[in-house]
């Protein structure tokens, strides 16, 4: 365990990791939307193909995802929940892409995220991340999250 960290440092570095995720995204760089990841790095994601592993192919999934995304979008996080217990961090809550020009099909919903964050070399890095999306299970159609 690092002792060296608070518990509020640490949620600051954590919640300062998402803010620069973020920026990536919106900049469109997924070398820097991947730093975070490692080699052993577990996505379920909201999209084929369900369960990535490794930041090459979490990368290569986000640069084939680019060219479907609106050309300028804010990424915007809500309900954002940041625990931490020692060198392990638990985040979860809504994310949203929101286009520019209100119309792109991203922003018709948040999508739900859950990251478990392991603290190695003086860093924060994902060790699991979670995406989804809530499905009515009657229809089976997608149940979008419009307000927060």
């Amino acid at each position: 365990m690092n002792t060296h960290v608070t518990p509020n440092a640490a949620e600051a570095e954590i919640r300062s990791l998402v803010a620069e995720w973020s920026a990536a995204l919106e900049a469109r760089d997924t070398e820097r939307l991947t730093a975070a990841y490692t080699d052993e790095t577990v996505l379920y994601d909201a999209i084929p193909p369900w369960r990535t592993v490794g930041r090459a192919a979490i990368k290569a999934a986000w640069d084939a995802c680019m060219p479907h995304l609106p050309e300028r979008f804010t990424s915007r996080h809500d309900e954002l929940e940041v625990k931490v217990f020692g060198d392990v961090a638990l985040i979860h809550g809504l994310h949203r892409m929101v286009p520019e020009d209100g119309e792109h099909p991203c922003g018709m919903t948040h999508i739900r995220i859950t990251s478990v964050l392991r603290r190695a070399g003086g860093r924060w890095q994902v060790e699991h991340e979670h995406v989804s999306v809530p499905f009515d299970p009657m229809t089976g159609q997608v149940a979008a999250i419009t307000e927060v």
